[in-house]
Order: C-alpha cells, then structure tokens, then sequence
C-alpha cells in the first residue's frame, strides 16, 4: 500500500522550514557576542625616554700625541668608560647637554695632564708622571685615570645642587632698613633763648626723651633757663612735648622739622609784683613753635645736633621791677640748643 501524496507534502515542507532556521538560529549567538562587547580602552601614553649616554670626546695636544697613541687610548678608554657613557667617534662635534671632553695635554717633558668637563661644568685636572714609562703603559694610565674622572663627574651632576645660601643684607641696606625702625633716644645739652619782651637772654640746659616710629619723633622735654642777676633776673623752668620729622641726607646727616609747645613755671625774684599781686614773684607761662634741626652721626648711636625754635609766648608774665617800671615776659621766642643724642633700636637688622 502506498503513501498517499497529501500526506507527504507536508513532511518535505516541515524539514525545509527546519534547515533553514537553523543558520539563523547559530547566527545569533555570534550576532549578540559582538554587539554585547565593550569598548577598548584607551591606551597608556608611553614613558618617557630614559635619556642617551653621555658621548665622550677625546682629544690630544701635539706633545702629548708624541708620547701616546690616540688610537691606542681611545680603544682603551672606551673598555674603561662606565655604563651610561660610550666614545664619540670624532675629538669635535655638536655642543649638547650630555657631552664629556676629555683632553690630554704636556705641560712638561716627565707629566701629562688630563683635564675632564662635562656638561658645561668646571673643568677638572689631574697629572700622572709618565717619565720612563712605555707608551701603551702611559696610555692605559690615562685611561683609567679618564674613566675615574668622567664617573665622578656624572655623579656630581646626579646629585641634587644645594641651593644657594641666602643673600645677606649689605651694610648700605642695613642702614637704610634702620631708618624706619622703632628707636628710643635720650638727649641733653645747652639751650638759650632770646625773648623780645622782659628779660632779653636766657641760657641753661635742657633734657629730652624721644620714642622714634617710621621717622616721626616723639619727645618729652624739660629745661631749665635763667636770666642774669639784676632788675631783671628770671627763672624759667618748662616741660614740654615735640613731635619732629626727620628727612636723611645720608648715613651720617639728617634734617628735622617740627613744632613744640610747652608750660613753665616762671619766677622773677628782683620783681615787686607779678600779675598785678604784690610781693608776687612766681607765675606760670606757655609757649609754642616750631623746631629746625641738624644732626650729624659722631659714631655708632651717638648723634650731635643744633637746633633752632621759633616760637611765640602765649600768656605773657606782667610785672614791675623794684622801681615800680611795667613790664612783661611776652612776645616772640627764639631758642639755640645744643644736643647730644644715642639712639637704641628696638629690632636691628639682620
């Protein structure tokens, strides 16, 4: 009994639909492997270049070629040399960073000098005695000698350099960083003093402490002035305060410039009355002015100076002398002082 047609159509239908699945089917896996993947990574940026040797260029004076064969130390000195470090072909060349020279001269007929720069470094020497030596010995002398040189000379320049100690000030410098510096200074010295109205001249000493700040002064003061004997005889005794700017001319000189005020005590012995008080002989005064100086350095802290105060007396002193005549400490004041000066800084330069 055969097969019925109907029935087998649909079985060769089946298996084509079967074997042509089945590359679509081992296509995939492959497919999703490759889209699935992931991007390569970039790659490493590649180390830096370990740098070249050091090229060695040797090199001989007339003399000494005479007494050893440049080819002979060359050959030499290239089995010497050290790791790091190979023999030019040529004495010359380009300059560069990493070139040794060697030169080998005769100063005299019994010595050879080897002299070694590298890199532009100072230039180091050393002789050897070749006086009765052969000249294949002298050249292995100065071949090991070389070698030793070149191999100090590259450690030298691997070693860190210190760096440079640091500048110390000049004395110019020091001077000129003083003159903003905190200072206390004590000064004493002769004064006089010229009034136009009462007693014309008085004379006497004065004392003053002064605290310096970025070249302005300030200063307490005290003097002690008197007239001569007679009808017009007088006793000033002040204390005051002065604030002065100072302009330097140099190390040695320097100007100020300034103003004063001051209250004293005044008394008049040969007078009958004072203020209008009989048998009064005290009062009291004031003054102001401005202050000019000079100074001049005699050495180290000490200071002489010269001063000049124009002034004018605020309240003038009415009195009458003995003969019963008016009169009064007033009107203008111009004062003369001599003074010696020392300064102490508070931090001095280093």
């Amino acid at each position: 009994m055969t097969a019925s047609p109907r029935l087998a159509r649909p079985g060769l239908l089946s298996c084509a639909l079967l074997l042509a699945a089945a590359p679509a089917a081992a296509a995939e896996p492959y497919v999703a492997a490759a889209t699935s993947g992931r991007a390569p990574a970039p790659s490493a940026p590649p180390p830096p270049a370990a740098p070249g040797p050091i090229e060695v260029r040797v090199a001989l004076s007339r003399g000494a070629a005479e007494e050893v064969s440049t080819v002979r130390l060359q050959r030499l000195l290239d089995i010497e040399l050290p790791d790091g470090a190979a023999l030019a072909a040529e004495p010359v060349g380009p300059l560069g960073d990493r070139v040794a020279t060697v030169w080998v001269d005769r100063p005299t007929a019994a010595r050879l000098e080897i002299q070694v720069r590298l890199d532009g470094r100072p230039v180091v020497r050393r002789q050897i005695a070749v006086s009765g030596l052969t000249s294949d010995v002298a050249a292995r002398l100065i071949a090991i000698a070389a070698s030793e040189m070149i191999v100090a000379e590259m450690r030298r320049a691997r070693a860190p350099r210190r760096p440079p100690p640091p500048r110390r000030p000049t004395a110019d410098e020091i001077e000129l960083a003083s003159r903003d510096l905190d200072a206390l200074s004590v000064s004493a010295g002769p004064y006089a003093a010229v009034v136009s109205g009462g007693p014309r001249a008085l004379g006497g000493v004065g004392i003053a402490l002064g605290v310096r700040r970025l070249r302005l002064t300030e200063t307490l003061f005290a003097r002690l002035l008197a007239a001569p004997s007679g009808d017009e005889a007088m006793r000033w005794l002040e204390a005051g305060l002065s604030g002065d700017y100072r302009f330097w001319l140099s190390a040695s000189w320097r100007l100020s410039v300034g103003a004063a005020a001051s209250i004293a005590s005044v008394r008049l012995p040969a007078a009958s009355s004072v203020d209008g008080i009989p048998g009064e002989r005290d009062t009291w005064s004031a003054r102001a002015g401005l202050g000019l100086g000079v100074e001049t350095r005699l050495g180290g802290p000490l200071w002489l100076g010269l001063t000049l105060d124009p002034g004018v007396v605020l309240r003038p002193a009415p009195y009458r002398d003995a003969a019963g005549a008016a009169g009064a400490v007033e009107g203008a004041w111009l004062g003369l002082g001599l003074s010696l000066a020392t300064e102490r800084r508070s931090s001095p330069p280093r």
